[in-house]
């Protein structure tokens, strides 16, 4: 089995990866938006590089725009095959694309806007509503723990991987001679212990796995060191008179979490139960009623406060807006107020509009309670910026910053190491992706100290791992060599590589910086540019 890596390798965002199916035409798993700054995301629109002509099936993981927004976009360019992904994942994918249609709508307005004025032309979207509506026509549930034929001869298995509502682990099978190959893709891996979802499942043994490595450099803080943390942060806002606290969370599944929390503690008495939470993103409303609806998939404790009426939907200080104007109202508030809004990278949504009006003032709070991105608004804030622009304008930073990684719903380290542990096995291979080069290439180097021996491979962008009919090791694919020039591997081992691609990665991080200074044909020149000298460090 051929398996190419089109995202989430050496970065976090762009989940994807291209399998060859056995009888033809090929499989995705999991098809997503590329985010981070306009050089990463310039990556949203080179369709060719997914073969949408060829694609058979897609497996979707889970209801995150960095693992499936790109699917609207394939549909737009001709897939109509189906898409497979857990029953609660398919109906929040639904809500998610539909909004993501509208982003991108809203963005094409405004740059043809920017374009005409100055005598340019129309800016078309990533994606448009029909293609996200197109998209969930395409939808096929399937449940957890059963076996799933994919067209193309791979079969799939879903496994709860603990991380949001519906979230799974998906190992696929593909004949071989005298048996089956087995690759198991974590997905998103979740932590045990954690608010609303049960523990991470273990997954039969595979010849090959794909694990995720975002926090695999660090580990997080307990739950409830988190909660005494963020509720000292409520208690330090309302007592200051006029606080705002900002919580720019992802709608689904950190604000669910985030309001049961506070429900817990508002029936607890631990929060002032005048103190005004207001939830501003429809699409967080919307991810909200998915997940009242699927209490079979809450763990034990948040079954029993659903069931006993103490859930966020019974909390009488909770305050939803739907509509702009509501949300504008929110400024008219007196007093300290508790605000959740999208997005959790505070890269755009609502919650930028709060930041602006909020930011320079030294009584507001600003808490951070999921990962933050290179090159978002929140990573900037996370690590100390005076000043950032929103809406291009800049904005002061005055405000408090709070990062309360115990939120977090990815693994860190230590649980990672304990998902994969019955997996290892004398013939294994993990590849290790969806980290930043850092934190992966720490946690390759803690997974040699404890389990010696385990072969473990980082895969570069647009790289093609085999599966060889033995199952016994990973061979990276070898490149189409230039007119009359040798094959030569497409992994390139040795410091001298490493150190290039090194550099390549930070040139392409500054120019991301000063992305305003280049018009976007420049912008997507550059990128070019950029990834053919990858191609000439990898050959």
């Amino acid at each position: 089995m051929k398996i190419k890596c089109l995202g989430a390798v050496r970065t976090v965002t762009g989940s994807c990866y291209q399998l060859e199916n056995p009888g033809g035409g090929l499989t995705l798993l999991d098809c997503g938006l590329f985010q981070g700054g306009r050089q990463t995301e310039l990556r949203n629109f080179n369709t060719p590089v997914y073969r949408p002509e060829s694609v058979t099936g897609i497996v979707v993981t889970h209801a995150h725009m960095d693992h499936s927004g790109l699917v609207p976009r394939l549909v737009q360019a001709g897939y109509s095959g189906p898409v497979y992904a857990t029953q609660a994942t398919a109906e929040l994918l639904g809500i998610l694309w539909e909004d993501g249609a509208h982003i991108q709508e809203q963005e094409s307005r405004w740059k043809t806007r920017k374009n005409r004025r100055q005598g340019g032309a129309y800016v078309a979207p990533l994606y448009a509503s029909e293609d996200a509506r197109r998209a969930t026509g395409l939808l096929r549930p399937v449940s957890y723990d059963k076996d799933t034929e994919l067209p193309g001869g791979l079969g799939a298995r879903f496994f709860q991987a603990g991380h949001i509502l519906g979230a799974a682990s998906v190992q696929v099978t593909a004949p071989e001679k005298g048996g089956e190959s087995r690759v198991l893709f974590s997905g998103d891996l979740g932590r045990k212990g954690q608010l609303l979802i049960p523990d991470p499942a273990d997954p039969p043994r595979s010849d090959v796995v794909f694990m995720e490595t975002t926090y695999g450099d660090r580990l997080h803080k307990g739950l409830q060191e988190s909660i005494d943390e963020f509720l000292t942060v409520v208690d330090e806002a309302v007592k200051s008179g006029a606080g705002r606290i900002l919580i720019p969370a992802f709608a689904v599944e950190r604000t669910q979490e985030i309001l049961y929390l506070l429900a817990r503690s508002y029936f607890a008495g631990k929060i002032p139960k005048e103190l005004p939470i207001i939830l501003d993103s429809p699409l967080a409303v919307g991810a909200s009623e998915i997940y009242l609806r699927h209490p079979e998939l809450y763990d034990e404790e948040a079954s029993d406060v659903n069931e006993s009426r103490r859930g966020p939907q019974h909390m009488p200080s909770l305050r939803i807006t739907r509509t702009a104007e509501e949300s504008q109202g929110i400024n008219d508030i007196k007093g300290p107020a508790l605000i959740i809004a999208g997005s959790g990278m505070a890269n755009a949504g609502r919650i930028l509009h709060h930041l602006k009006h909020n930011l320079w003032r030294p009584d507001c709070h600003v808490v951070f309670v999921g990962f933050q991105a290179q090159g978002t608004t929140g990573r900037r804030l996370v690590e100390g910026a005076t000043e950032v622009k929103i809406f291009r304008e800049p904005v002061s930073v005055k405000a408090k910053i709070h990062t309360i990684g115990g939120f977090s719903g990815h693994a860190d380290r230590d649980e990672l190491t304990e998902w994969l542990r019955p997996q290892v096995h004398d013939d294994l291979t993990v590849c290790l992706v969806h980290g930043e080069e850092e934190g992966t290439f720490a946690f390759q180097k803690h997974l040699a100290e404890v389990f010696p021996g385990l072969r473990t491979v980082v895969p570069h962008w647009l790289e093609t791992v085999e599966v060889t009919p033995t199952l016994a090791q990973i061979i990276p694919a070898e490149r189409a060599p230039a007119a009359g020039a040798e094959a030569v591997p497409a992994y390139r081992e040795g410091a001298e590589a490493q150190s290039m691609l090194r550099r390549l990665d930070r040139l392409k991080e500054s120019f991301g910086r000063r992305q305003e200074a280049f018009p976007p044909n420049s912008l997507a020149n550059l990128e070019a540019l950029l990834n053919m000298a990858e191609e000439i460090i990898l050959r």
